[in-house]
């Protein structure tokens, strides 16, 4: 079996089980009391997909900044719409929510070569991590502070924030010490691995090129996309304010910044379920129990919140179509 069938495999068997436990969570809470709250949310779901929308702007406008400071200028309403594909294809890959970022320099290649683009998608990809660090630091230490939280959750969510913080460091390094050098040295006891650094050696010496001075002088221009970043997060607390008051069990600010830290916590946990089928649903449930709300609440609120993401999903699939056509087709030989 290869690899690639091999990790095919493992993703399939994983959206199995995350599908099952979300089919045993529906039946625990009741089909009928799933049905008639998600139903009567109604028109709100254009709602929280107009908040959506606006956290993804607030992320396209970070990479906006990025490329203007560092690489090269690209139209925001560009990248806004990459940016929803990308976030649509991070829901259905089994790839630590990378592999639609991994498609952006690919769909933005027609206006800037990969050379330039690979490097400020991975700088813009390492910005919102650090803002998430940033977002998911406040969200627990204002939850300490603020609310009544059983260990059980907060154990995890600490444990989190220090693997998201390592991985963040690390990659830092990397880039500043030289991806190259770095991968190379990472790879040595891998001998597949080494070789396929080796392979690919030129372009992460063109890649260290672009990313190396990033990290030799002060860069305060950076300081605005993670705020962007930042405000994206804080907008996906402001779409939970909502779902909640609609449901008739309004939550503050600081609840809701809770609850999304630790769904944000799980998620990365949980990176390879694809989508985290089952795991979101069920840490909102989780959550939500723990802080004094019925079970079918906090289930209710993780499947409107999946509602929404397959929606956006669907838009994702047809702006990709659009992007296909619009490109310029490749010559056929003559003859």
């Amino acid at each position: 079996m290869t690899k690639t069938r091999a990790r095919k495999r493992i993703g399939h068997i994983l959206t199995l089980v995350g599908v099952l436990l979300l089919a045993f969570l529906v039946r625990r809470v009741g089909l009928r009391t799933l049905w008639t709250t998600i139903y009567q949310f109604g028109p709100w779901y254009l709602v929280t997909c107009a908040i959506s929308a606006t956290g993804l702007m607030c992320q396209a406008s970070a990479w906006w900044m990025i490329m203007k400071a560092f690489f090269q200028r690209v139209a925001l309403l560009e990248l806004f719409r990459v940016k929803i594909i990308s976030d649509g294809f991070n829901l259905i890959l089994p790839s630590a929510s990378l592999g639609g970022d991994a498609m952006r320099a690919f769909l933005i290649k027609d206006r800037v070569p990969l050379h330039v683009g690979v490097p400020g998608v991975l700088f813009d990809k390492t910005i919102e991590f650090v803002a998430s660090v940033v977002f998911l630091g406040s969200g627990l230490l204002l939850g300490l502070l603020s609310l009544r939280l059983p260990g059980g959750l907060v154990v995890p969510a600490l444990v989190s924030l220090a693997i998201t913080s390592v991985g963040i460091g690390l990659l830092v390094v990397l880039q500043k010490g030289g991806l190259t050098k770095g991968l190379l040295k990472l790879s040595a006891p891998l001998p597949p691995a080494r070789r396929w650094v080796l392979k690919r050696e030129a372009k992460f010496l063109a890649m260290d090129e672009s990313l190396g001075p990033l990290y030799t002088r002060s860069n305060y221009r950076a300081i605005l996309p993670v705020a962007a970043h930042v405000l994206a997060r804080c907008v996906g607390v402001v779409e939970i304010m909502v779902i909640l008051k609609v449901l008739g069990t309004p939550a503050s600010f600081i609840q809701a910044l809770f609850i999304a830290t630790m769904v944000t916590s799980a998620n990365t946990a949980f990176f390879l379920f694809p989508g985290q089928w089952g795991v979101t649903e069920s840490v909102h449930v989780l959550v939500l129990q723990s802080m004094g709300y019925p079970p079918a609440i906090g289930l209710s609120l993780g499947l409107i919140r999946r509602i929404r993401k397959l929606m956006f999903v669907g838009l994702a699939l047809l702006l990709l179509e659009v992007k296909k056509r619009s490109l310029p087709h490749p010559a056929r030989p003559a003859g």
